[in-house]
C-alpha cells in the first residue's frame, strides 16, 4: 500500500479525494498545500461555494453535473450550476458521467450539454471532456485536442455533440476509422425479417 503511494509522494501522480461538503474542500486543500502533493477533487458536490480557493489552490475538480439533490449532509448545498461556476471561477473542470459502470460513459457528452445549458461557457464543456482530462492526468501530450503528433482520436456528429440528436457519422481511434455498425444494429437486422433462414446454431 505504500508503495502505491510512492508516485503521488514523489508528484508523479494526483491523488484523487471524493470529497463534497465545501468545509472537507477546504481540508482537502489545506492538506494538500502542507504534504506538497497534487490532489484532484472528485464530487465536490458544494465546489461552487468555494470555487475562489480551488481555483487559488490550481486543483482540478472531476464533477457530475446533473448533482442537484441533497442525498446527504455532504451535498445539501448541490446544484447544477456548480460546474458553470467552477469553471468561470478559473477551476479546472472534468466532467464525468454517473456512477454505474463503464456503459454509462456515453452518457458524458449528454452531461456536458447540461452543463452549458446551467451556464458553463460551451467551450469550457468542451474541454472538460477532452483536452482537460488529458492534461490533469498526464496523457496531453497523446490526446486531448487536435494537433500534429497527437493520436488521431476523432468523432464526427451530424450536429453539436452535445445534442442529444446528434449521431457520429465517422469514428477514427488512433487514425484508423472504425466500422459504423454495432451489436444492437446487427441484432436488429437479424430479426427484422423473421421468415429469413436461422443460424446454423438455432434448432427448431
Amino acid at each position: 500500500d505504500l508503495e502505491a503511494l510512492q508516485p503521488v509522494l514523489d508528484g508523479r501522480q494526483p491523488l484523487i479525494v471524493y470529497v463534497d461538503r465545501a468545509s472537507d474542500i477546504r481540508q482537502a486543500l489545506k492538506f494538500a498545500r502542507e504534504q506538497k502533493i497534487r490532489i484532484v477533487l472528485d464530487g465536490a458536490a458544494e465546489g461552487w461555494r468555494v470555487a475562489d480557493e480551488i481555483a487559488a489552490a490550481g486543483v482540478p475538480v472531476i464533477v457530475y453535473p446533473l448533482e442537484d439533490l441533497p442525498n446527504d449532509f455532504e451535498r445539501i448545498g448541490a446544484t447544477m450550476d456548480n460546474a458553470g461556476m467552477l469553471a468561470k471561477a478559473g477551476v479546472t473542470v472534468i466532467i464525468k458521467s454517473a456512477e454505474g459502470g463503464a456503459h454509462r460513459v456515453r452518457e458524458t457528452r449528454y452531461d456536458a450539454g447540461n452543463a452549458v445549458a446551467h451556464g458553463m461557457p460551451y467551450e469550457d464543456a468542451l474541454k472538460a471532456v477532452t483536452l482537460n482530462p488529458a492534461k490533469v492526468f498526464g496523457v496531453a501530450d497523446r490526446m486531448g485536442s487536435l494537433e500534429v503528433g497527437k493520436d488521431a482520436n476523432l468523432v464526427v456528429w451530424t450536429g453539436d455533440p452535445f445534442e442529444p440528436l446528434s449521431q457520429p457519422v465517422v469514428v477514427i481511434i488512433e487514425g484508423r476509422e472504425q466500422p459504423m455498425t454495432s451489436r444492437q444494429e446487427k441484432l436488429r437486422a437479424r430479426y427484422q425479417d423473421l421468415n429469413q433462414a436461422y443460424p446454423p446454431a438455432y434448432r427448431y
